[in-house]
């Protein structure tokens, strides 16, 4: 009988994080195991709607930013795809929504960043901004934008809860002797405590296996993916927001 592939790893593959030997394994026994090849397809659905649905930035109009019509067919496609992949990990009750309301959901726009949401309303005070790349003007983007979420959400009295989730490149941020921002974000993190720094352990992996020292700072800590983070918050009925 065939070893059933843990999410772990097939998060790891779609996330470009598995080595050259244990992808092609992995390819041959999707060959072979249709169940299996529709969970990765799944998450590769996922994993693009991370990466493409939101690579350009809102239009704005009249002060408002909206969405454009290419985008919008995106995120129709991006909504299928978060509830396929929900459904397949079997940790969300797809009986909760009717087709109707699933159909009509919206996407917000959290900060001037539009935002993914798996309930009707994006939730405001359960917030994960991703982050993916080490480019000086989207780690101070995510910094800032956190920082407005949590003040505002202090000043109108609520009690709201933000991770900063960062892969690839975008892990330099929590790294200790490469952040340049390790200063603020231990200010951050003394000021909000429902603030978490949460860096993908495949990626600290790779870059390892480069050779690369990897240290996280004392406020972050590891998952083992950050598509499995950002599924299991999405199931949750967090909301989704990426820098």
């Amino acid at each position: 009988m065939n070893t059933v592939i843990s999410d772990e790893i097939l998060h790891a593959f779609v996330d470009g994080e598995l080595d050259v030997d244990d992808s092609e394994k992995l390819v041959a026994r999707m060959r072979e195991d249709a169940e299996l090849k529709q969970r990765v397809c799944a998450l590769r659905s996922l994993q693009n709607m991370v990466r493409l649905a939101y690579a350009e930035p809102p239009v704005t109009v009249g002060g408002k930013a909206l969405a454009a019509p290419r985008r919008q067919l995106m995120q129709r496609c991006a909504f299928g795809c978060l509830i396929l992949v929900a459904g397949l990990s079997g940790g969300w009750a797809l009986r909760s929504l009717e087709s109707p309301a699933v159909a009509g959901v919206s996407v917000p726009v959290i900060g001037g960043f539009q935002a993914v949401s798996l309930t009707r309303e994006a939730d405001p005070n359960r917030v994960m901004l991703h982050l993916d790349s080490a480019a000086p003007d989207r780690m101070e983007a995510a910094l800032d934008r956190a920082e407005q979420l949590l003040d505002e959400a202090e000043r109108e009295g609520r009690a709201m809860q933000l991770e900063i989730v960062a892969n690839s490149h975008g892990i330099n941020l929590m790294r200790a002797g490469v952040s340049p921002h390790a200063a603020r974000m231990a200010r951050m993190t003394q000021r909000h405590a429902n603030l978490q720094w949460v860096a993908c352990s495949q990626t600290i992996a790779r870059f390892t296996g480069e050779g690369q020292h990897v240290e996280l700072l004392p406020v972050a800590r590891a998952a083992p993916t950050a598509i499995g983070e950002i599924v299991t918050r999405l199931q949750q009925g967090w909301t989704y927001v990426r820098v």
